[in-house]
C-alpha cells in the first residue's frame, strides 16, 4: 500500500508536469485538484474489493438483492476524439447522476495487446485522465482509476481463464476478425483479453455494463463465467446486464487492439 500511495504521487508530480504545459491558472487548479481526489479514491479500491468479499458471508449474493453498480473501462488511446465522447463519455457523465456506485477504469492492460512504447503510454494514461476530468468525470460522483494499479484484475483473471474452453474464445467475431488480419502474429493477449473484460467486470461485481452492439457477444461471455463459478462455488457474482445506448452511438467498451 505504501509502495502504490508513492507510485500515485509520482504519478500526480508527472502529471503536474505535463498539464501545466496546456493548461494555466485557475483551470489547472481545479483540474490538478480532481486529478488528486480521483487517485485518492483509486487507492481505495483495494479495500473496496476486500469489503466486498470479505468473510463467509459473501458467498452468497443472491441477484436480487444485489445493489445497481456500473462499470465501464477505456482504453489509453490518447485524447478521445468526438466519437468517443458521443459514443461512450457523454453516456459516461449522466450514468453517474444517475446511479449511486460507478466506477471507471482506464485499462492499460488491455492497450498491451497490441505493442507499445512504454514512455508513449504512460503519458496517453495521464493524458486520458485529463480529457475524462476535463469532459465531466467528476471523481465526487464516481470512482476513476488505473486498471494495473488493482492487481486484482488479473489475479481474477487467471482463475476465469482456467475456467474458459479454448473454442469459445476461437468463436468470438473479433477474435477471427483480427487474426484474420494479423495471421501469425496474434498474440494470446488478443485471444484472452474478454476474459480480462470479464474479470474487470465481475472484480467489483458489477451489475450493469455499457457496451456497444460489438460487444454484446463479450458481454455474453462476461454473463457465462459469472454463472458457471456461482454453479461450481455457490452464488458470488451478479450477473451483469448490458446497457446498450439508443440511437446509432455504440459506446465504446474497453475492446482490445
Amino acid at each position: 500500500m505504501r509502495t502504490s500511495m508513492r507510485s500515485n504521487q509520482k504519478v500526480l508530480g508527472i502529471l503536474t508536469g505535463s498539464l501545466s504545459k496546456r493548461h494555466s491558472g485557475k483551470d489547472r487548479s481545479a483540474l490538478l485538484k480532481m486529478a488528486l481526489h480521483s487517485m485518492r479514491k483509486a487507492r481505495g479500491c483495494w479495500s473496496f474489493i476486500r469489503a466486498l468479499h470479505k468473510g463467509p458471508e459473501a458467498a452468497s449474493v443472491p441477484q436480487k438483492d444485489c445493489m445497481k453498480r456500473v462499470f465501464s473501462g477505456i482504453q489509453p488511446t490518447g485524447i478521445p476524439h468526438l466519437g468517443n465522447y458521443l459514443g461512450a463519455i457523454e453516456n459516461w457523465v449522466r450514468l453517474q447522476d444517475e446511479d449511486g456506485s460507478v466506477l471507471y477504469s482506464i485499462v492499460d492492460l488491455h492497450s498491451i495487446t497490441v505493442p507499445q512504447d512504454p514512455t508513449i503510454l504512460r503519458q496517453s494514461i495521464l493524458d486520458m485522465t485529463a480529457a475524462l476530468l476535463a469532459c465531466g468525470i467528476n471523481p465526487d460522483k464516481s470512482i476513476l482509476f488505473q486498471q494495473s494499479q488493482v492487481s486484482e484484475h488479473t489475479q481474477l483473471s487467471w482463475i476465469l481463464t482456467c475456467m474458459v474452453r479454448l473454442p469459445r474464445l476461437q468463436h468470438l467475431h473479433q477474435w477471427k476478425a483480427k487474426a484474420g488480419k494479423q495471421k501469425h502474429d496474434g498474440t494470446m493477449g488478443l485471444l484472452t483479453y474478454p476474459v480480462l473484460q470479464a474479470a474487470d467486470v465481475l472484480l467489483y461485481k458489477s451489475t450493469h455494463v455499457p457496451v456497444g452492439e460489438d460487444q454484446v457477444q463479450h458481454m455474453e461471455l462476461v454473463q457465462d463465467l459469472a454463472q458457471g463459478f456461482n454453479k461450481k462455488y455457490g452464488e458470488f457474482f451478479p450477473v451483469p446486464t448490458s446497457i446498450l445506448k439508443a440511437g446509432n452511438e455504440k459506446p465504446a467498451l474497453w475492446r482490445s487492439g
